[in-house]
């Protein structure tokens, strides 16, 4: 009858146990930088859609994360001006699809944001 050994027991002395490693693997896992997490931002400065403050890509899966994305590109497209004031029609479409208005609503939102006139007002539902 033949039997055949299923694991090995390998020892070791204390020098060897001691010894520091030495894996071409341990010293690449010890570069922090290239597995720190990172933001919304890469440090190339393409966009991290998996990034947690964008729900882990949740918000770009979405049914409206079409909208979203448009939103997003657009408001980091330019640093210069106030973000509420680049993107009205993006917001709007993004905002629009999440509260799943009207194409009604849609317009009447949009001319409030992109008009500067106090007397428009927008009518609720």
């Amino acid at each position: 009858m033949y039997c055949q050994v299923k694991d090995e027991i390998l020892f070791i002395g204390r020098e060897e146990f001691e010894k520091p490693i030495e894996s071409e693997w341990i010293i690449e896992m010890k570069n922090t930088e290239k597995y720190k997490p990172n933001g919304p931002i890469f440090p190339d400065g393409s966009i991290n859609w998996q990034c947690p403050c964008m729900a882990g890509g949740s918000l770009v899966a979405h049914r409206c994360g079409n909208y979203f994305r448009e939103l997003y590109i657009c408001m980091k497209s330019d640093d210069k001006r106030d973000p509420s004031e680049k993107c009205p029609n993006e917001f709007v479409n993004w905002a629009a699809c999440m509260q799943n208005m009207s194409d009604e609503r849609r317009e009447q939102m949009r001319k409030a944001m992109t008009q500067d006139s106090e007397e428009l007002k927008i009518n609720p539902k």
